[in-house]
């Protein structure tokens, strides 16, 4: 019999943290998963290798090897050898809150006409964050949604649960295997924003009530001082600006060509993103 809940990890060069992911992976309380680990490193040390290895003898898990795929590649080919009809995304950089992250995840999905959520973030300090008292109205309000001219909100430290979002993100998410496969999976050309391509990929069937959430449980563990994989939280000031300016031109135009017009204002926004990123690095 297939399993109902397919977990996939996507892993570049953090082998160590793979298997601290991969032991609490497998201790959650749930009576029917797979553990997919889309396996890219290049560097990595022999003591996290044959630890792999062990935990990979687990039926449970199966271990597929690549050289570096990108992002959404990877995440296709962990979709291309899931059984699941869910499928539960998870960085290997992270950590489930508890051991029922996994059956969290599927008891949302007794709602027919949820698609896919993502659940919250929490740092392993378990900070307060002031922004959540003094913007709740706003963030309620655009929680993983798109501005008007498709620019992303995130908000995934929030701590309500909010119906009829827009995207997912790429960790803590799941989504029904038959939907991901109905968008046509995620734009294997598109670095670091394919959430968002598929997000506008997906959004034609979402309707007649189908949707998707974001949801305050199961919540998710994100391990902020790890490094490795692809680098998105030490970007450099130029990365950052190569980043939001594929978003735009690779992603929000080529998919909302209307948009166009506007397109110094989608730059003018790039430029907040930045100063926003130095802003961050100043104080960090």
């Amino acid at each position: 019999m297939n399993p109902r809940i397919s977990v996939i990890v996507r892993s570049y060069n953090r082998m160590a943290a793979l298997c601290e992911l991969l032991e609490a992976l497998l201790l959650q309380q749930h009576a029917s998963f797979e553990i997919i680990i889309v396996e890219q490193s290049t560097d990595f040390e022999e003591a996290a290798y044959n630890r792999l290895i062990e935990l990979a003898s687990d039926p449970r898990v199966k271990l597929l090897k690549f050289p570096p795929l990108g992002g959404p590649e990877a995440r296709n080919q962990g979709v291309k050898s899931a059984q699941g009809e869910i499928l539960l995304f998870i960085d290997d950089d992270d950590l489930p809150m508890n051991e029922q992250w996994i059956k969290k995840h599927e008891e949302a999905y007794a709602d027919e006409k949820l698609i896919g959520f993502t659940g919250r973030h929490v740092t392993e300090k378990i900070e307060k964050y002031p922004y959540l008292r003094v913007m709740r109205g706003f963030i309620r309000r655009n929680c993983m949604q798109y501005s008007s001219l498709k620019t992303p909100y995130t908000f995934a430290k929030f701590d309500e649960d909010v119906q009829n979002v827009d995207w997912l993100h790429g960790t803590n998410s799941s989504i029904r295997r038959e939907w991901a496969l109905k968008a046509g999976l995620w734009d294997a050309d598109v670095q670091n924003q394919d959430e968002h391509s598929f997000a506008f990929k997906l959004q034609p069937y979402l309707k007649n009530g189908y949707r998707l959430d974001f949801r305050k449980e199961p919540a998710m563990i994100r391990r902020l001082h790890i490094a490795g994989g692809m680098e998105k939280r030490s970007f450099s000031l130029i990365r950052e600006f190569q980043n939001q300016y594929r978003l735009v031109n690779k992603v929000i135009i080529p998919y909302h060509p209307h948009l166009k017009k506007f397109y110094p204002v989608l730059m003018g926004w790039c430029a907040v993103k930045i100063g926003m990123k130095a802003t961050a690095n100043l104080f960090s």
